[in-house]
């Protein structure tokens, strides 16, 4: 028989640790040849991604606590008009800026601060609110794009029996009636409210009564500055806005009455440096002389027909613009005027966009000939 002298608590640790060493140094190198691949996975997520930024503003005046949300846009659908689920969301500074991470893509982006007792995701009387009348805006790839939120606060509405259903009320700029200006009413978001309204509704002194079948609208108004038409888009210095309870459910036998108050587009709120803008587009000649004063329309079926996806002009003394295309926008068209199918005899150019314009690295320029 042989004598064994009895464990010692370090002897018994000894042997434990003798066991587990193998494992422990297998484990150890596993964590060490992991850890470059997540460190690699997380550097490529960060240059797979853009960003949105801006700032959030009230008459001017900087706005803090403000809730920005993006949502991925796809066909038919309008953000939170559609009940459209949040991609991304941040809150604004003291300095009223914000930034939000996202995925390259199409988003629309709105800005809400609550001022009473709403607890809904959803605008009411009295809070401050944007969507933002650009949407959907484009994230590319490693860049950033400037959205800048004009915040008004909400006016509310009343509604009371009438003979026939309609839509009654006022629009107005800094709490004055606007003249001149264009009502447009939409029954759906498909067109992404560009292009021919169901409804379109000159306001001459800022008073307005559109009679409607009952039916759910998109409301949207523009004050075109520079132009002075229905049409073509908002350049800086023009006035325009969504109403900020879209939708309007209108009833059989009832009156609506609304304000919608406009915003005016200023620069300094859109404006970063180096960020993404979209595609630049030089107009030219036949002998390569660049064009002014001209739209450029981009369409994603090759006969260019009905509701542009995209536009942008018109074209400065250097025949350039940026134009800010869905990446399915792939055919683009240049006219002189907007508004109905081209006229006889009017010069048009056409152009088809090799490549999508949302998800390279760097801006590019594409040029159309004028023929």
């Amino acid at each position: 028989m042989v004598n064994r002298t009895p464990d010692t608590v370090f002897g018994v640790f000894a042997r434990r640790l003798a066991a587990l060493l193998p494992a422990l140094l297998v484990s150890a190198s596993l964590l060490a040849l992991a850890a470059p691949a997540a460190l690699a996975s997380d550097t490529a997520t960060a240059a797979a991604t853009g960003s949105i930024r801006g700032r959030a503003s009230l008459g001017g005046v900087l706005v803090e606590e403000i809730a920005i949300r993006a949502y991925a846009h796809r066909s038919g659908s309008f953000g939170p008009l559609t009940g459209e689920p949040v991609a991304g969301r941040a809150q604004t500074a003291t300095d009223g800026t914000y930034r939000i991470e996202l995925p390259p893509g199409r988003y629309v982006v709105e800005g809400l601060k609550k001022m009473g007792t709403n607890t809904a995701d959803k605008p009411e009387a009295g809070d401050l609110y944007c969507l933002y009348s650009g949407s959907p805006i484009t994230v590319a790839v490693g860049q950033s794009t400037t959205v800048g939120l004009y915040l008004v606060e909400v006016a509310p509405q009343t509604r009371s029996a009438a003979k026939r259903s309609s839509i009654t009320g006022k629009l107005t700029f800094q709490g004055e009636k606007v003249e001149k200006t264009y009502l447009y009413a939409y029954k759906s978001p498909m067109g992404e409210f560009r292009g021919p309204a169901d409804l379109l509704q000159p306001v001459v002194k800022g008073d307005f009564t559109v009679r409607l079948p009952p039916g759910t609208y998109y409301l949207v108004a523009r004050k075109r500055r520079t132009s002075g038409g229905p049409y073509g888009p908002i350049a800086i210095g023009d006035l325009f806005n969504f109403y900020p309870l879209n939708p309007v459910i209108l009833k059989k036998g009832e009156q609506l009455s609304i304000e919608l108050p406009l915003i005016e587009r200023l620069s300094q709120l859109e404006e970063g440096e180096g960020d993404y803008r979209g595609l630049t587009v030089l107009v030219v000649d036949p002998s390569g002389k660049p064009l002014a004063g001209r739209y450029v329309l981009a369409y994603g079926e090759p006969g260019r027909t009905g509701p542009p996806a995209a536009s942008a002009g018109p074209t400065g003394a250097e025949g350039t613009v940026v134009l800010n295309a869905p990446p399915s926008a792939r055919y683009l068209r240049v006219r002189q005027n907007l508004g109905g199918p081209v006229e006889e005899g009017e010069a048009v150019g056409d152009g088809e966009l090799p490549t999508s314009p949302a998800t390279g690295e760097k801006q590019q320029k594409f040029t159309v000939t004028i023929k």
